[in-house]
């Protein structure tokens, strides 16, 4: 996007004198404004994209307005979600440390779990593992002049 923009006021940016920068403030207000646009387009979908029947069902707790959206989907293929619709709450059971030691006691799911905790933290590791470009910039600031050399002999 940049790179467009400065494409874009290239001939005036090299006829600009030095000292009159009127060119090059309007070009990064258009580069903060045009990055909010993708920003602005994502708000407006995730605001007016209707809720998935099994998230009306078991978060909102409404089962009859989550069959009406799914036979609405099912059959014509649209959603429609009706703001007036009675609101028909259950009373179903919310999980508990059992229900998670109970899951969990079951080897194919605990692998799972081992598997994906192991993933994300070896991910972790390697990326904390890795030399920023910040450290790169800086090291000079930290040496010292003098160098200290250190050999250890092990005998067997």
């Amino acid at each position: 996007m940049g790179l467009v923009v400065v494409v874009a006021y290239k001939s005036v940016l090299l006829e600009d004198s030095p000292t009159n920068l009127n060119h090059v403030d309007f070009m990064w207000r258009l580069l903060i404004g045009l990055g909010c646009v993708p920003g602005v387009i994502a708000l407006y979908f995730r605001l007016t994209i209707p809720e998935t029947p099994r998230y009306t069902m078991d978060i909102e707790r409404n089962v009859k307005q989550a069959s009406v959206d799914i036979d609405n989907v099912l059959t014509t293929g649209t959603f429609v979600v009706d703001p007036d619709a009675a609101v028909q709450r259950v009373q179903a059971p919310q999980a508990s440390r059992r229900d998670f030691a109970a899951y969990f006691s079951k080897w194919e799911n605990l692998k799972i779990l081992i598997g994906t905790s192991y993933s994300w933290f070896a991910l972790d590791v390697s990326d904390c593992r890795q030399p920023r470009e910040q450290d790169f910039n800086h090291a000079p600031l930290f040496r010292s002049h003098s160098t200290v050399s250190v050999s250890i002999r092990v005998s067997s």
